[in-house]
């Protein structure tokens, strides 16, 4: 139960972490290879791509989860507090949809056999693991915003 409290609490600040050090590490080391060699580390930019997806579709879920989005509030600020929050809970499950469908979408991409065959150009590894970044990021999201949305029924319900 320990396990699964600090994965909710932390997973996606560890993922954007490592991530973030990787990415890091390796522009560094290819800034100071340019510079020594003259010459770069060619598969450095295809990695350093790879790794900037996943870290985007992670801090989109770690986002969700902080509820740091940016949100259009002009209209919903002359709502009274009890109708702006039954109005978030109504967006939040057309969010959730919308992720569903994102998953949905991705895992098909990901199957497609024009997907399946290719591979990255200089790394060699398959391109379904590039596209595995949309319906990751996604489903984490979705988690995320199904959690805001049952304390956001929670709270309505204790008022």
């Amino acid at each position: 139960m320990a396990t699964l409290n600090w994965l909710n609490e932390n997973i996606e600040r560890f993922l954007s972490i490592v991530l973030f050090m990787l990415f890091s590490f390796l522009m560094i080391l290819n800034v100071l290879m340019l510079y020594i060699t003259q010459s770069a580390i060619a598969w450095a930019s295809e990695a350093v791509l790879t790794i900037f997806v996943f870290f985007v579709w992670i801090g989109i879920s770690y986002a969700f989860k902080e509820r740091k989005h940016i949100r259009v509030t002009a209209l919903t600020e002359f709502l009274p507090v009890k109708w702006r929050k039954i109005l978030e809970v109504i967006v939040s499950i057309m969010i959730i949809l919308f992720f569903c469908l994102l998953i949905k979408v991705g895992i098909d991409w990901m199957s497609e056999p024009s997907v399946q065959n290719k591979t990255s150009l200089l790394l060699k590894y398959p391109m379904w693991l590039f596209y595995f970044s949309a319906p990751l990021g996604a489903a984490l999201s979705t988690v995320r915003i199904v959690q805001n949305t049952f304390e956001d029924i929670r709270s309505l319900r204790s008022e």
